[in-house]
């Protein structure tokens, strides 16, 4: 029997929602977790396979994110209950916010 087209976007929007909510709660508390002034400069853009991808806007920022990245490392298996293995960190522009004003 076909399904409602209103079902069938509700279960899609559903997974994809449940898949992406140790990213949106890394997005959230990401000021906390690096300090607000990396947090000014950096933005977790991704999750997948275990890989948090993470964009700086300058290299200076890539590497103190990469200085920091053990202990940040530990803090976001804790929090996400160990689905991230890795960090990856990307020096490119990065979008501001739009919980800031």
């Amino acid at each position: 029997m076909p399904q409602r087209i209103d079902a069938v976007i509700q279960s899609v929007v559903g997974q994809a929602a449940e898949h992406q909510a140790p990213l949106f709660a890394i997005q959230r508390s990401w000021p906390e977790l690096v300090g607000e002034a990396l947090a000014a400069h950096s933005r977790p853009v991704r999750l997948a396979r275990g890989k948090l991808l993470v964009y700086v806007d300058h290299s200076g920022d890539g590497f103190e994110m990469s200085y920091r990245a053990p202990a940040l490392l530990r803090r976001l298996r804790e929090q996400t209950l160990g689905k991230i293995e890795e960090l990856v960190v990307r020096t490119g522009r990065i979008a501001s916010s739009a919980s800031k004003d």
